[in-house]
């Protein structure tokens, strides 16, 4: 008897237990997550965390040594029974890091490559190409040759030839990280409301956690080899899981703490009264730095406003972001706080971190 578990019933499609080793190193351990259909989920994580392996897994590009992966109820790769399907049979489409966009031929020749395996009369095909080519917006180009597009239009034409095969699961492996700073930016919010529209299952993987928010339904981040958190985007920044996440998702301000009585204490022991302990031991308290304000010590009020925690440190970093100063500030207990202040900090300056005690999140250790 199979030790999987049972297909999930909403689940389109499902990774169950995946591991994979190269040599002594394991790569994939014990990977399981679940896709609705017509959802996008982002695999999120820094270089070698085993995302674009478990990416080619799931596209029958390289096999697992352990596992299993349904699409729709059906197995479509399981380990224990020595089966997996075809990359051909799974109807899978993939956009690579590296579009592979044939120069010699024009925008719908290329797009049209991708039926060469389908056998379909020439009627369907072009009905097919110039459906896709609609979809993604970039028809009026299909004339066209790839070097005189822009990267992002050169971007969508590998979409729309991903899209032409009418895939079952679209996959999606960091297609803007060649992309400049700008043009990556307006290509994720492009891609985010392809997505939406075009209504397919796609699993994206990006080390970029501002892609994954705005494109991604869920967000999976993956850390050596592991899935430590899978949810919502808004979930996983406001309450992440481990320490990990929470570093990872944006810079943030993170302390050891132990849980005492009905008060949450850091390590020096002082008590910073959150308004609802969590009923674990121990762990890290956690405050975003968005939530920090800096500001000097001579602007402190003697009683906080709101319940604001106040502490005083000195400035040891100051940098201007635009808009407002990010500033560093070195408490007396020898933590590093990371906030932002109205007004530049001369370095060495007696200043206050205040933060709302609402605002901190606690993971366990």
């Amino acid at each position: 008897m199979s030790s999987f578990p049972a297909p999930s019933s909403t689940a389109y499609l499902q990774v169950d237990r995946l591991c994979k080793s190269f040599g002594e190193t394991s790569v994939l351990r014990d990977v399981s997550f679940s896709l609705e259909r017509g959802k996008c989920l982002a695999l999120l994580g820094p270089s070698g965390c085993g995302k674009s392996t478990l990416l080619n897994i799931i596209a029958g590009l390289l096999p697992s040594d352990r596992g299993r992966l349904l699409l729709d109820g059906a197995v479509i790769e399981d380990s224990s029974a020595d089966f997996s399907l075809s990359a051909q049979k799974r109807r899978f489409a993939v956009v690579f890091q590296d579009l592979s966009l044939w120069p010699h031929m024009t925008v719908s020749e290329n797009v049209a490559f991708g039926l060469g395996t389908l056998s379909l009369g020439r009627e369907e095909k072009q009905s097919r190409v110039d459906e896709a080519l609609k979809r993604t917006g970039i028809f009026p180009f299909r004339h066209r040759h790839p070097s005189t597009l822009s990267g992002g239009q050169q971007q969508r034409v590998a979409i729309a030839r991903a899209i032409v095969v009418e895939p079952s699961v679209l996959l999606m492996d960091e297609p803007l990280s060649s992309l400049d700073a700008q043009l990556r930016d307006s290509m994720r919010d492009e891609i985010a409301g392809l997505i939406r529209r075009l209504n397919i299952t796609t699993i994206y993987v990006t080390h970029d956690h501002s892609e994954a928010m705005t494109i991604a339904h869920k967000v999976a981040v993956m850390n050596d080899g592991r899935i430590e958190q899978i949810a919502a985007p808004r979930t996983i920044y406001d309450s992440p899981a481990t320490t990990f996440v929470a570093s990872f998702l944006g810079s943030a301000n993170s302390f050891p703490y132990a849980y005492e009585l009905e008060a949450v204490r850091d390590v020096s022991g002082e008590p910073i009264f959150p308004p609802h302990p969590p009923g674990i031991k121990r762990g890290f308290l956690m405050v975003r730095r968005e939530h920090v304000r800096i500001f000097p010590v001579s602007q402190a009020d003697e009683f906080p406003a709101n319940e604001c925690i106040q502490w005083q440190a000195t400035c040891i970093k100051n940098c201007f972001s635009g808009e407002r100063y990010e500033v560093h500030a070195l408490t007396r207990k020898g933590e590093v706080f990371r906030g932002f202040a109205r007004e530049p900090m001369p370095l060495d300056s007696k200043v206050v971190i205040e933060f709302d005690p609402r605002q901190i999140v606690f993971v366990e250790s």
